[in-house]
Parts: structure tokens; sequence; C-alpha cells
């Protein structure tokens, strides 16, 4: 029987003028031998960032400029890049036993090279 998971998700402000929920879903089909976790990007609307965050139950990602070290039986996997705007990000699931979402600022060229190379690149959907 297959089973399906919300894993890692976090909430990112785009300079205050556009907002995305980024949603990590766990699909697994042991008899099949099958484990997808894509990650999905959805494009929402300022009221519904601040919903979402004042539940509290969805961290606010914050785009960093460098990888987190990771611990020593953890790990850390690329997910996609994703553009908006003219700014460019690899987005990372640091599997810490709390599954985070990391964003890491990367510039045009490393974009477009990553793209190139057969990186999956997040298109962000809206959220019905």
């Amino acid at each position: 029987m297959a089973t399906f998971e919300i894993g890692a998700r976090c909430l990112f402000n785009f300079r205050n003028e556009r907002f995305f929920l980024l949603v990590e879903d766990e699909i697994e089909v042991p008899d099949k031998g099958v484990e997808l976790d894509p990650l999905n990007i959805y494009e929402i609307d300022q009221q519904t960032f601040d919903f979402i965050r004042d539940e509290g139950d969805t961290n606010i990602c914050e785009p960093v400029i460098t990888l987190p070290t990771v611990p020593p039986g953890f790990h850390l996997e690329r997910k996609c890049i994703f553009t908006v705007n003219n700014a460019y990000w690899a987005i990372y699931e640091l599997e810490d036993g709390t599954d985070d979402i990391v964003i890491l600022i990367i510039s045009a060229a490393l974009f477009n090279s990553l793209r190139n190379s057969g990186v999956h690149q997040c298109i962000p959907q809206n959220l019905i």
C-alpha cells in the first residue's frame, strides 16, 4: 500500500513582493520499492503567507550564501533550482532529524550551468 506524507516545508518571502510555500511530498510504495520525495513550490498571496506563518508550524526560509555543515550520519540533498525576477537559488533538504529546507543563493551563471547539466528546475505553481 502506498503512503503519502508532507515532509519538509517552509515559507519564502521574496522582497515583500512575492510569496511562496515550499513543500516536499514523501511518497512510498514499499511493495514496488518506490520512494519519491519531490519538492513543489507554490506561489501564494500575502494573506495566505501570513495565515500559514501565524499558524506557527511552518518555518520561514531565509536564503543563505553558504550551505550548512552536515553532521555525520545526516544528509544534504539538492532538490531543484529556482528563479524569480533575476534572482537564483538552489534548494536543498537537510535531513537531520527535522527535515529542513535550505535556500542557497547562487549566481545566474551557476544556475544556467546546473540547468544545462540536467538539474531539475522547480517552477512555481499557483496554490488553488
